[in-house]
């Protein structure tokens, strides 16, 4: 009988610890968790990385660890067109997404790296808080159930690289073959009288490595983050691209935050922003040295030699693209450009 009673006793004390586990105050204890993915690698110098920490500490700070902030580099939940279903599907609910991989689901995001489009970071800076950009955040909202919240630099304007010479002038990039982001791209290099192959990011550098293609366009951050220099020999600091990666959020899951903590996540998106300009300018900085220390041969272009280009690959571009959207929207992007130029010049 005690022996009953005893595992009688037993059972009822499990049955007790079961149901604290389980109950609605233990679930509400165990934080949240809000996943964050992208592309590159997990540096905390690279401005996307570094966005990304910035935004987890701000956030799990801020919420007294009641949000866990998991954080996916290197594209280890899928290449750039998964990643963006699965953040619309909520599987990921922040993702730091390129142009060219946002542009795939919605097009008017490729104006945005228009090539030599822009002459400075302080034009760039202006743009992207432009009316023009909170414009194509609600389009695209709008068309693809997709929310961005805004778009920040990771490290600055794309330079131009390749394995074969020097590029300063036009005429230096005939029968180089470069790897392409996009279609947008594919026109910029025959503009320029190079040759393109169209490619994905995670594939570049084997690309590269085999001599499938020759060379890239990126920002330096990114060339250094996935250690391109092991694989180019030149670098031309051409500001070719604008080197940005727009923040896409899952619209159902932020729409469903409660109040006091959207607030602190909008605010960790705005320091995070804040973080990828400053670690953009030390990259410049820095990177530059970076490479020429493992073995990068730089060539740095004067603003005569730079509208040389610009004066071939943007229009090439601005004409690709009103054959893919409605030709208003992209007037209406150039337009914009040129009002902040004269504003930022004082012209």
């Amino acid at each position: 009988m005690r022996a009953i009673v005893k595992r009688a006793a037993t059972v009822a004390c499990l049955f007790i610890a079961l149901c604290a586990v389980f109950s609605p105050a233990s679930y509400a204890a165990r934080p949240t968790v809000i996943k964050v993915a992208h592309d590159l690698s997990p540096d905390p110098y690279d401005p996307t990385h570094g966005f990304a920490m910035v935004f987890k500490n701000y956030v799990e700070s801020r919420t007294d660890g009641k949000y866990v902030v998991e954080i996916y580099p290197s594209s280890v939940l899928g290449k750039e067109r998964e990643r963006l279903e699965l953040t619309r599907a909520g599987a990921i609910h922040v993702n730091l997404a390129s142009v060219g991989g946002l542009s795939q689901l919605y097009q008017p995001a490729i104006l945005l790296n228009t090539p030599f489009m822009y002459k400075s970071d302080k034009i760039v800076s202006a743009v992207l808080d432009s009316d023009f950009v909170q414009w194509m955040f609600a389009d695209m909202q709008k068309k693809t159930g997709l929310r961005s919240i805004c778009v920040y630099e990771m490290g600055g304007l794309s330079c131009i690289t390749n394995n074969l010479r020097p590029i300063r002038k036009p005429a230096d990039m005939k029968g180089i073959k470069f790897r392409a982001m996009d279609d947008s791209q594919v026109a910029m290099f025959k503009a320029l009288g190079a040759n393109a192959v169209p490619m994905a990011w995670s594939e570049t550098y084997t690309g590269l490595q085999t001599g499938v293609v020759q060379g890239q366009v990126n920002p330096v951050s990114a060339i250094i983050s996935v250690k391109l220099y092991e694989v180019q020999k030149h670098i031309t600091l051409s500001r070719t691209l604008l080197g940005s990666h727009w923040v896409v959020v899952n619209d159902r899951w932020y729409g469903s935050l409660p109040k006091d903590v959207r607030q602190v996540v909008e605010e960790g998106f705005y320091y995070a922003r804040e973080a990828a300009a400053g670690l953009t300018q030390i990259v410049q900085a820095q990177g530059l040295e970076t490479l020429k220390n493992n073995g990068m041969e730089i060539t740095a272009l004067t603003d005569a030699e730079w509208a040389q280009f610009a004066k071939l690959g943007c229009p090439a571009v601005v004409q690709w693209a009103k054959t893919k959207m409605d030709p208003a929207i992209v007037d209406r992007f150039v337009s914009t450009v040129e009002k902040v130029e004269k504003q930022v010049e004082g012209k």
